[in-house]
């Protein structure tokens, strides 16, 4: 039962002495939460309560299933603006907050089935550079698409190149006290983040100043747009009337948010959980992340995912459990059963401002330079998946992300480090021959493969052996070191039997060391260690080399190239 129902474990045996933490932590997530959800909701092209139901039912699902403490779930930007692009590729005729609704509970069962299955390590496959990159780009999409709330004018959709230009175009119309409005509440917000952190949820502050502002001076009067009309109504279960054709179309965007979302909201749970020194699970975190969506779809909500910067906030404010959540969700559904006509007279322009100072966290410039500095071609990767998500769009972006995560992985793996060993005096073992003072033997090669050998670099294994026998003068003899490779399958058997088969023409000896009995076996299955043969598996490096020395067909090593038979393997 707590296997699948984590609340099942830890809530009966609950500590009273937990209660006012988490009630604390509770109430700072739900400050935040407010004013963000309606916020992400305009921003997912939804009724702002939408973002209310959507952070409700995400929280109590979330809290029945989740593995970790502290992470809080609900609408970001990340997943708001990748809804609201799917939506918009798919729409046509149909009914957007229908589709946004559909979206989230595909979504949410797209989570369930994977965690089910286990993917739970599909996380590993966006690479992190190519993720600043793309978070960074989105971050740049979100902020120029509400400038338009904050000067007041209406303009046109687009990449960002066009929305800049469509923007410049309309200045002109920008409306006095929409800009001052706006301007004011994203410097306020910037200047407390600056000054505060997250502690302080100053947003709700900032809203309810405003609101109290636009009553008492009449703002929407005087041309300023506002929020309008919100119904106070508890949310209800709802089922998104759309068609199948629909429903298909959201397909593809659901699994490109499955991965963006998990990767975010399962980043921020394992960090969290490393400073708590307790353990997630990856496959639960996927089906309580897909409840989630689940819970926010049939309320009707939109996608959701794991907020790092409210998560950090409940962490701080001293949550102890999922409790916390249960409490800010218990909050949230006041806010809504009783609120809710307060946030009427908010100014449109003051949750621009908010969407613009929470996405200027995705503008990582001193990580992208860090990355550069690292590795060129990470930088190269992470600015082009940038450049994608502003100038091409979104979903293109995404796909771009996605896939030069993909060619980097395939790159990597089939280019795996294969370095030349040798002998440092008076050390033990066999190094490679980059370290300093490291010397090779003359007449033997020993090569040791740092990878799984497998498909994907069977061919570069075999080009590197072919480039020893290139050498001058050529080796009589190769040792191929196999004790970093954890996994052989079919065609990296084959390979090295087709290597060995090469070597062996050329009147080289060949001997293998160090090989696990996973990978022995392997071998033994596709007919290759027969071709080895038994004398031809050694222990240690050190006992290959020894026994290609004294094999008859043609290797005579002298006792230098050899080693010392007292050396051990690092």
């Amino acid at each position: 039962m707590t296997r699948f129902l984590p609340i099942a474990e830890w809530l009966p045996r609950y500590e009273r002495a937990a209660l006012v933490p988490d009630l604390l932590a509770g109430l700072t997530v739900w400050a935040l939460l407010v004013p963000e959800a309606m916020a992400y909701a305009e921003l997912a092209g939804m009724p702002p309560e939408t973002g209310l139901y959507a952070g409700f039912g995400a929280l109590v699902a979330y809290a029945l299933f989740s593995t970790s403490r502290q992470v809080t779930v609900g609408p970001s930007s990340t997943v708001a603006i990748l809804s609201a692009a799917t939506v918009a590729a798919v729409a046509g005729d149909a009914d957007r907050v229908q589709l946004s609704i559909t979206l989230a509970l595909l979504v949410g069962v797209v989570f369930i089935v994977a965690g089910i299955a286990r993917f739970g390590f599909v996380s590993v496959f966006l690479s992190p550079p190519v993720m600043v990159g793309f978070t960074f780009g989105l971050g740049v999409t979100i902020a120029v698409g509400q400038l338009d709330k904050l000067l007041g004018i209406e303009a046109e959709s687009g990449n960002v190149a066009e929305q800049v230009l469509s923007i410049i175009g309309h200045v002109g119309d920008a409306d006095a006290r929409t800009v001052v409005i706006g301007a004011s509440s994203l410097v306020a917000l910037l200047a407390a983040r600056a000054l505060l952190g997250h502690r302080i949820p100053v947003a709700l502050g900032l809203v309810a100043l405003t609101i109290a502002l636009s009553v008492a001076f009449g703002w929407e009067a005087d041309g300023v747009h506002v929020v309008g009309e919100i119904p106070a109504e508890v949310p209800s279960l709802t089922t998104p009337e759309v068609g199948l054709s629909d429903v298909g179309a959201l397909v593809p965007g659901a699994i490109g948010i499955v991965l963006v979302a998990f990767a975010e909201g399962y980043g921020a749970a394992q960090g969290i959980a490393r400073r708590h020194g307790y353990r997630v699970d990856p496959d639960r975190e996927m089906v309580a992340t897909g409840a989630a969506n689940l819970g926010s779809g049939l309320l009707g909500g939109f996608t959701v995912d794991g907020s790092l910067s409210r998560s950090a906030a409940a962490d701080e404010a001293g949550a102890r459990t999922q409790m916390a959540m249960l409490l800010c969700a218990a909050a949230v559904l006041a806010t809504i059963w009783v609120l809710t006509p307060l946030f009427e007279p908010l100014p449109e322009a003051v949750l621009g401002a908010i969407v613009i100072a929470a996405v200027t966290g995705t503008f990582r410039v001193g990580e992208m330079r860090r990355i550069r500095s690292i590795r060129t071609g990470d930088f190269a990767a992470a600015l082009v998946a940038l450049l994608g998500v502003c100038l091409i769009g979104i979903l293109p972006g995404l796909a771009i992300a996605v896939g030069i995560s993909f060619v980097m992985l395939v790159y990597r793996a089939s280019r795996p480090n294969m370095p030349r060993l040798g002998i440092v005096e008076g050390q033990h073992g066999y190094v490679a021959t980059t370290n300093e003072g490291a010397e090779q033997p003359t007449e033997v090669a020993v090569l040791r493969l740092d990878a799984p050998l497998f498909f994907a670099n069977a061919e570069a294994f075999g080009d590197r052996v072919a480039a020893l026998l290139a050498e001058e003068p050529r080796p009589r003899a190769v040792v191929i070191d196999l004790e970093t490779v954890n996994f052989v399958d079919t065609g990296g058997a084959d390979a090295l039997g087709e290597v060995v088969a090469q070597l062996r023409a050329a009147g080289t000896g060949v001997a293998v060391a160090r090989l696990n009995a996973e990978g022995r076996e392997v071998l033994t299955r596709a007919g290759v260690a027969a071709a080895i043969g038994t004398e031809g598996f050694h222990p240690s490096v050190q006992d290959a080399v020894l026994a290609l020395r004294d094999r008859p067909h043609g290797v005579s090593l002298s006792e230098d190239d050899a080693g010392h038979p007292d050396h051990g393997e690092d």
